[in-house]
């Protein structure tokens, strides 16, 4: 009994955690749309960029569906901001990520 608790524990910190970088990519979008670069550069620099990495590798299109993001919006808002300047704000692994992000949107 106590495995089953264990088990819809952890689907439920998953499905948790899908809604929070869901939350966190829609935040980030809408900095960037309200030209609050500075907000997200602030955001960027406590995150570890590896971590960013990790996260961008699970990310293919069944999870995009759960996590409720259209590859056509995220288009369309990934060519309303300034990417070299995101690129800028995630320093050394700026270019591997966006890269990643790019990837994954076409």
């Amino acid at each position: 009994m106590a495995n089953n608790f264990g088990k819809k524990m952890a689907e439920l910190l998953e499905k948790m955690d899908d809604k929070v970088l869901a939350a966190k990519i829609n935040a980030a979008f809408d900095m960037l749309k309200n030209d609050n670069y500075d907000e997200l550069a602030k955001k960027l620099r406590k995150v570890d960029k590896n971590e960013i990495m990790t996260k961008l590798n699970e990310i293919d299109d069944e999870k995009l569906k759960e996590l409720k993001l259209n590859k056509s919006e995220l288009r369309q808002k990934m060519n309303n901001i300034d990417l070299d300047t995101v690129q800028k704000m995630l320093g050394e692994n700026g270019p591997e990520i966006i890269s990643k992000i790019k990837d994954i949107i076409k």
